[in-house]
Order: structure tokens, then C-alpha cells, then sequence
């Protein structure tokens, strides 16, 4: 009889590998395990809200929803020159660079490819565990299961030098697998800090790679552990990763040392009764909340609201 094949969705796929975070000394116990297991690369660290959501930037997901499936490079692509079109006729032109200019529309929720991380690991943990509210009663919402990832980012990281701040997109014309751009894990681009205040606030980065590609024999990346006994689908099939994840992931076991020769990334899923408490010692040990993650007058107007009681 043959074993059921794997559910591929986020929930399902990410849980393989996770570890899952209980509490606030639990949380300690994790991140010093990621450290270990990563032989002590440099990692940039992305925190959501529901562990139920994939490792989606927003272009991806707008263009997901308006065409009613998960769209190609060259669709992405498309997005991105119209935006840039439009941001230097339509809107006044500020200069800069492609990549200033789509870092610009991030920030003000905007659709790009860009995906935010930050350097510092309890800045991600924030976002992963951040209270939610309703968004017409501004009543705080349950909680539920949060995710972090933390990806390598040494020999990724990139510059605004001629071939990365050209004011056209750089990757307009390159194939799959030119720089790795589809193939390897994403690129992290450090803005500069005074692109606006959020960048220091939250020790942030953009990560920065193509729709995935999979070249024959390099989907193995996408099996599960213990896939291999389910037998009639021993790798995640292309449609299904791209599903999951806008851009190239190499998630490794957080049960041994990963291999210096390979690339890596990692996940922990932080329990949803863990929130509160963790909540309570990243404000009294590390003076995260709301006012400080968005220090600027956009994020008081968007934030603020919510934490205010009204009769």
C-alpha cells in the first residue's frame, strides 16, 4: 500500500523542518540552536504573523490574486518596469537608483519583489509575535502561530555599485540561472539608512532573487525529511515551490550541522500561547513595541490608532 503523498502547502512544508518555540526561555534555546547548526554564518531573520503564510513578497501575491496563479519571472518583470515607468513620468522623478526607487514603494505598501528582513533575530521575532487587530473594531485579534526564517546571507550580499545601483532594473536581462538569480538563495541588499527611519529602527534588509527555478535534478532541495518513505513523490514538484515561496530556499535540519559547502536557511515556528510572554520581554528587555519599530508619523498613523482605546 502506498504511503499518502505530502500536503506541499506553507503550513505543511515549513513544519518539516521547524523547530517549535514555546516560550521565552525556549525562544533562547532556539536561536542559540540556529547559531550551532549554521556554524556560525551570518544570517538575516524574516518574522510573520501566521506560520500558515509562505515566503511570499507582495508583487508576487498581487499578481497571484490577479491572475488567479503564481506568476512567472518575466510577469514579475513586467511589474516592475511599469513601476518604474510610472515613478519617473507619471510621479515627480527623484532620481536614484532601481532599486532605491522600489525600496521607496515597499515601504509605503506598495507591490515589489522586495522581501523584508532584518539583521538582528529578536527584531524578526517581534514581527512573528507582534498583536494583531481588527481592522474595523481595532479589538486586538487571537493569536495565532507565527514563523521565522533566517537565511545565509555571506557571499549574497550586494551594493550599489555599477551593476547593482544602475537606474534600470539589473536583472532585467539575465536567464535563470545568471548570478544564481532563480536558482540559489536570494540576494540581501543592505539600503542605506537614510532611505527613511524604519531601516535603522529595524536593522533592515531586502532580500532580493527570482521566481524559482528548478533545473532537472535540483528540486531535491524541496524534500522533506523523510520524504523519501512516501515514495510516490520524493520532491516537492516545481508548481507546488512556487506556491510556497516567491524565491529560491535552501532550508536545512536544525537537528545537526549544516555543511559549510552548502547554502542555508532555517525556520522556527513560535507557538501561539508563547506570544504573549515573549511580547512582554521583547518590550521590558529589548524596548520593542510598536513606536519603536515604526518610529516615523506614517507608522503612528497606521499603528497608533490600534493601541488606543476607544469608547
Amino acid at each position: 500500500m502506498t504511503t499518502p503523498a505530502p500536503a506541499w502547502d506553507p503550513q505543511n512544508y515549513f513544519r518539516a523542518w521547524e523547530h517549535t518555540v514555546d516560550g521565552w526561555a525556549d525562544l533562547g534555546e532556539e536561536l542559540r540552536n540556529v547559531e550551532r547548526v549554521s556554524r556560525g554564518r551570518h544570517l538575516v531573520w524574516r518574522g510573520v504573523h501566521n506560520d500558515s503564510y509562505g515566503l511570499l513578497s507582495s508583487a508576487y501575491r498581487r499578481l497571484k490574486d490577479r491572475d488567479g496563479g503564481v506568476p512567472s519571472e518575466t510577469r514579475m518583470r513586467e511589474l516592475e518596469s511599469g513601476l518604474l515607468a510610472v515613478a519617473r513620468s507619471t510621479w515627480p522623478d527623484r532620481g536614484g537608483s532601481a532599486l532605491e526607487t522600489l525600496a521607496h514603494i515597499q515601504h509605503y505598501g506598495g507591490p515589489t519583489r522586495l522581501i523584508d528582513v532584518s539583521h538582528s533575530a529578536m527584531i524578526a521575532v517581534f514581527f512573528a509575535t507582534e498583536q494583531k487587530f481588527d481592522g474595523r473594531t481595532h479589538k486586538p485579534l487571537p493569536d495565532v502561530d507565527g514563523r521565522v526564517f533566517a537565511f545565509q546571507s555571506q557571499d549574497r550580499t550586494i551594493e550599489l555599485d555599477a551593476k547593482w545601483g544602475s537606474r534600470e532594473l539589473p536583472w532585467s536581462n539575465w536567464a535563470r540561472e545568471e548570478n544564481g538569480w532563480e536558482t540559489e538563495l536570494p540576494f540581501v541588499w543592505n539600503p542605506p539608512a537614510a532611505l527613511n527611519e524604519r531601516i535603522i529602527a529595524q536593522k533592515g534588509a531586502f532580500l532580493v532573487g527570482g521566481v524559482p527555478s528548478l533545473p532537472h535534478g535540483q528540486n531535491s532541495r524541496y524534500r522533506m525529511p523523510g520524504a523519501w518513505q512516501h515514495g510516490n513523490m520524493k520532491t516537492m514538484p516545481a508548481r507546488n515551490v512556487r506556491e510556497v515561496t516567491s524565491v529560491s530556499v535552501f532550508l536545512k535540519s536544525l537537528d545537526q550541522r549544516t555543511s559549510l559547502k552548502s547554502q542555508a536557511a532555517y525556520t522556527l515556528r513560535i507557538a501561539a500561547s508563547a506570544k504573549p510572554e515573549i511580547r512582554k520581554q521583547l518590550f521590558e528587555e529589548h524596548g520593542l513595541h510598536h513606536g519603536s519599530m515604526y518610529p516615523d508619523l506614517f507608522g503612528l498613523a497606521t499603528h497608533g490608532a490600534d493601541l488606543t482605546e476607544i469608547d
